[in-house]
């Protein structure tokens, strides 16, 4: 058994090396996150083969490719994120780090609800970054999930309708890049992966709004996440100091996977 690992843990970090690499030369990553990215990936592609492999691809390469484009696109609500397109590795742990958890999980103790769960916390992060990404891929009414009263396009907490088609898109093309490896009910593991992406984007704008770290301006008065604006320190303005975007993050993906082990619990499928 764990000469058989070591064998596949060979080849998974090879490729790994080889996505690192190339994601750092095209300033997909920064050097850590492709530090991050080696390690990580090398155990999900080692551990798990292609079936948990395409998931996760399928996630950073078109997430980082809309990154770039709306970026080229829509640079001024770059003023508001705390991190550019350019993934660092806390950015590669907060999304992808549940993914090393679970399948090193899966390894130890073969059970294709690992899987699930899985695909489950892909959706939802993905859901999330493409909610960003084309939402705010041009100007569009932004809306408060609290209340629903308008705010200005990107900031925390903020939903569009755009930006909710977005979040579809991305929680199907999770669906759609495990779907070769489904054991479930098509309709069943659809809706399934799809809501649980959903729910995971929405837990995310929900968390932006009330718990995460906002900065205001001393300069320009804008809310922000970064803790510098500019050329000066902003100030706190609301929300926990020790709450960023990784974290938040983090917990949304976190949130899709328990929707999907809440949804077994309650049907017992």
């Amino acid at each position: 058994m764990g000469h058989m690992i070591i064998n596949n843990l060979i080849p998974g970090f090879f490729c790994a090396a080889v996505i690192a690499f190339l994601s750092y030369k095209v300033r997909f990553l920064t050097l850590g996150g492709s530090i991050a990215t080696l390690i990580l990936a090398g155990i999900i592609f080692g551990l798990g083969g292609l079936k948990w492999s395409i998931p996760i691809l399928t996630f950073f390469i078109l997430s980082s490719i809309l990154s770039k484009l709306r970026k080229s696109r829509n640079e001024e609500v770059e003023k508001y994120f705390e991190k550019s397109g350019v993934r660092d590795h806390m950015q590669v742990i907060a999304n992808g780090g549940l993914g090393g958890i679970l399948v090193i999980a899966n390894t130890l103790h073969n059970d294709e609800f690992f899987f699930i769960v899985y695909l489950a916390t892909l959706s939802a992060v993905c859901a999330d970054t493409w909610a960003t990404e084309i939402g705010t891929w041009k100007k569009t009414a932004t809306y408060n999930i609290l209340n629903f009263k308008p705010v200005e396009q990107g900031i925390s907490g903020g939903i569009s309708v755009v930006g909710t088609i977005g979040a579809l898109l991305g929680s199907c093309a999770i669906a759609a890049s495990g779907f070769y490896w489904n054991s479930m009910p098509v309709m069943e593991y659809v809706l399934l992966i799809i809501l649980s992406g959903l729910f995971g984007s929405l837990f995310d704008s929900f968390l932006g709004a009330t718990i995460q770290a906002q900065n205001v301006c001393l300069v320009c008065s804008k809310i922000t996440e970064k803790k510098f604006h500019c050329g000066t320190e902003a100030w706190h303005h609301h929300g926990s100091k020790w709450v960023n975007n990784d974290t938040v993050n983090f917990l949304a993906g976190t949130a899709g996977g328990l929707a999907v082990i809440l949804f077994r619990a309650m049907t017992k499928f």
